[in-house]
């Protein structure tokens, strides 16, 4: 038995951890995406009562501030990359598989997706942390507004 025989095996067992590994991502990144729509209309909506209702010690116009920052980065978290984007490259695994050698395209195939799975991490990350600071920035204009409220 040739070695051609036993690579469809660990090929398809390497295509289906790869399938999963960017299923979780791609859902990470689509929950990260629908989260920062939903602050969009949000901040939206907060800017609308904010101007309506104007506020004390000009207080409403950082708070509109901060609503406009916070839109800007739900709109940049939008705009990054998602992990259907960085995911692991077909074409790195289209020329692995004809590498006549099991081991040598298996290898390969691990190593393409180890590289791949750790740049679609570094593009999760950074669109958690763009997410995080856009919730905390839509958090602080709701206090602003908040205390102006009190105040006046």
């Amino acid at each position: 038995m040739s070695a051609k025989h036993t690579k469809p095996e660990s090929a398809q067992w390497v295509r289906m951890v790869t399938a999963s590994q960017l299923q979780t991502r791609v859902s990470k990144s689509l929950a990260l995406e629908a989260g920062a729509l939903g602050v969009m209309a949000v901040a939206a909506a907060l800017a609308l009562i904010v101007i309506d209702a104007g506020g004390a010690y000009d207080l409403w116009i950082v708070a509109l501030v901060l609503l406009g920052l916070a839109f800007a980065l739900a709109v940049h978290t939008l705009l990054l990359p998602s992990a259907k984007e960085t995911g692991p490259s077909l074409a790195a695994m289209r020329r692995a598989s004809q590498v006549e050698d099991t081991g040598e395209f298996e290898k390969s195939l691990l190593d393409d997706l180890e590289v791949d799975l750790r740049r679609n991490d570094k593009a999760l990350a950074h669109k958690r942390l763009l997410f995080k600071r856009t919730l905390t920035l839509l958090g602080l204009a709701i206090l602003v507004e908040l205390v102006g409220l009190v105040v006046q």
